[in-house]
């Protein structure tokens, strides 16, 4: 016990540490405020009747959302849920859940505090929700009782198990609606507010009300007995004002701050004809969506978190209050839509012809809307073509996507559109894409000479400046570490954020940028365009100063175009001398590699995708991922809470003002 507690109080105090870092005078002074509203909160009894009364009037009349849901019943993706939620069975992140017995009174605690890391229990109602130790958990069981990650625990009592039931309901299958309600009432009984790790979020509650929305408009407005719209109106009310109460401000206003925005819109929807605070819910819900909108959306459609999945998420929340707004009447500002047309057009260019983009930033396989309990690989693509519906731009449309229940919501238009050639440089927000066809085979490359992420705490960016990502014919080549675990992942979470699992230069073994914990940074280097010039010899350079305390120099990188391929030249500018330095690219690991004389290749069953030749005078080290051993040296999460072997190659050498270039030649299709 004395060790448990020892180590969550290690942990507790470096994330502390960690965020006033981050923190100015102002948020200081607004987190001590929090702090005490926390206080009185925790003061109140977890009950149900602490609240008024939930008003038993019809719930309101959602047609639109209605029909999009009915037409959605249909997908593969709803049928494969309904089938598991109807067996009893539940799986998040890879892991299975104890089948719940929902409709019978008490049991349904074993579900919704249930950890499938460590199997224990984490905290319900007999426990304030502010009391919950949500970041000092671990990452498998280690015998000190601590829990795995929060993540695992949240996921279920989003509630999007929901929208499949949700779509079946609406279409008229009435052992869908009844089993919605079950989980519904369960839901309440198990957790009464301001009790329990389900109430610590407010983002949490944000995704619940968008699954009430669904249930809402699936039963139509007399669907519920009225003791149950009563329930659900209370439920709904005492989500929004908890939201309301604890706002994410200053280094916390990202994507979080979006989903309380979203998450008040509805309830102020879902309560317009009962709540006298429903007006004041949804006009504070609007005014978030719009002001954030253009903080979050840069002016060149980059999502200013440095994560393409992040930035699909927050698009997903924006679209999908765009929707519920119009719906009602009162769509929002114009400005909303613009800045979701241009992100769209952003998100579009990062897709390969596959409609795959690579896993740049965090990605902890959230989404708005769900079919259920699948992961979605091309999640991206999807939202791309639902925003492409809602601006009513079908140009928009990716190349390819998976049918989804967002489909019918946004009006996503059912035709792709092929991934157009050439380059695109993203000036304000930092990428360059290139699109090309190569000895007959289609490339996708991206370069980041952007910032590392949003905000003084860039919480879910990495330190990928000067980084390069590549696919062919649609299969990843150079990939990204990715994402792991969050407050679970430890040592490991911090490794793969900071640069040396990127495919960037080091010098002498360091990371640009250091991380203190797993969504703090003790130093970060933000990365500048220095010159571009275009045609079909192209060429970009970026620079970023990540070195320049310790070391005196400036990292410089120039991508370019070439006959066969293309070219990455490194250089440091203002060191006294050459210093060792590392070019490390990461590889997916079901590829081929061979080292050879002149380089390495790199093979999938066409034959030779391509070849890296390294600069001269370097060494070569290539680790092939089922070689790697117990303790790999390179990984990759190919989804949240997994990891997996990568190829790692390391090109070593010493470099100073003089470029040191890196030649990739694209393999003919056999």
């Amino acid at each position: 016990m004395a060790s448990r507690q020892d180590g969550a109080r290690t942990e507790r105090l470096a994330w502390y540490l960690g965020r006033l870092r981050a923190m100015g005078p102002g948020e200081i002074l607004h987190r001590v405020g929090e702090a005490a509203r926390r206080r009185a909160w925790m003061r109140r009894p977890a009950d149900w009747d602490a609240l008024p009364p939930g008003d038993p009037a019809p719930l309101p009349h959602l047609p639109e959302l209605r029909r999009a849901l009915t037409a959605s019943a249909v997908l593969p993706g709803i049928a494969r849920s309904l089938d598991e939620i109807r067996a009893g069975r539940f799986h998040y992140f890879g892991r299975d859940w104890p089948e719940p017995a929902f409709a019978e009174p008490g049991a349904g605690a074993a579900f919704w505090f249930h950890d499938p890391v460590c199997g224990g229990r984490w905290p319900g109602p007999e426990v304030g929700a502010f009391r919950v130790d949500v970041r000092s958990t671990v990452e498998a069981p280690d015998g000190t009782g601590r829990p795995g990650d929060v993540k695992y625990v949240w996921e279920p009592a989003r509630l999007q198990m929901l929208h499949p039931l949700a779509a079946a309901w609406a279409a008229g299958d009435a052992a869908a609606g009844k089993s919605a309600r079950a989980i519904l009432a369960s839901f309440i009984a198990e957790n009464p507010p301001y009790g329990g790790v389900h109430w610590f979020s407010g983002i949490e509650m944000a995704l619940r009300l968008v699954g009430l929305a669904l249930v809402a408009a699936a039963a139509g407005p007399e669907g519920l007995p009225p003791g149950e719209r009563a329930a659900f109106r209370r439920l709904v009310a005492a989500h929004a004002r908890a939201i309301a109460a604890f706002p994410s401000l200053h280094s916390s206003a990202n994507n979080h701050r979006i989903a309380e925005g979203l998450g008040l819109l509805v309830a102020g929807l879902l309560l317009a004809s009962a709540d006298r605070e429903a007006t004041a819910h949804e006009a504070a819900g609007r005014k978030i969506l719009e002001t954030e909108a253009e903080r979050q959306i840069l002016p060149d459609g980059v999502g200013a978190e440095q994560s393409l999945t992040y930035q699909a998420w927050t698009m997903e929340m924006l679209g999908l209050g765009a929707v519920l707004a119009r719906a009602a009447g009162r769509p929002l500002a114009a400005s909303v839509t613009a800045r979701l047309a241009l992100g769209a057009g952003f998100l579009r260019t990062m897709l390969d012809a596959g409609g795959r983009c690579p896993a740049i930033g965090d990605d902890d396989e959230g989404r708005i809307l769900s079919d259920g309990l699948g992961p979605e690989p091309r999640y991206v693509a999807s939202v791309t073509a639902a925003v492409a519906g809602l601006v009513g731009r079908p140009d928009l449309a990716p190349p390819a996507r998976d049918p989804h229940l967002r489909d019918a919501i946004f009006g996503a238009p059912a035709a792709a559109r092929p991934v157009e050639p050439g380059l695109r440089v993203f000036r304000t927000g930092g990428y360059t894409v290139w699109h090309a066809q190569a000895r007959g085979r289609a490339l996708h490359l991206v370069f980041d000479h952007g910032p590392i992420g949003y905000l003084g705490l860039a919480a879910h960016g990495h330190a990928d400046a000067l980084a390069v990502w590549l696919s062919i014919d649609g299969k990843p080549v150079l990939i990204d570490a990715g994402t792991y675990l969050y407050h679970a992942g430890g040592r490991r979470r911090v490794a793969m954020r900071e640069s040396l699992a990127h495919n960037t230069l080091s010098v002498m073994g360091a990371s640009h940028s250091v991380a203190s914990a797993g969504f703090h940074w003790a130093s970060r280097a933000d990365a500048r365009l220095v010159e571009e010039t275009g045609g079909a010899e192209w060429s970009v350079t970026g620079a970023h100063e990540g070195y320049r305390r310790r070391f005196g120099t400036v990292h410089r990188r120039r991508v370019a175009a070439a006959e066969d391929g293309f070219r990455i030249g490194d250089a440091l500018e203002g060191a006294g001398q050459p210093l060792p330095v590392e070019i490390r690219f990461l590889i997916h690991p079901d590829l081929s590699v061979s080292a050879h004389a002149d380089g390495v290749s790199i093979r999938d069953a066409s034959g030779l995708l391509c070849h890296f030749a390294p600069p001269s005078g370097f060494g070569t080290r290539l680790v092939p991922a089922d070689r790697a051993g117990p303790a790999p040296e390179a990984v990759h999460a190919p989804r949240f809470g997994h990891l997996a072997a990568a190829h790692s190659l390391v090109f070593a050498g010493t470099l100073g003002a003089a470029e040191a270039l890196t030649r990739i030649e694209i393999g003919a299709r056999s």
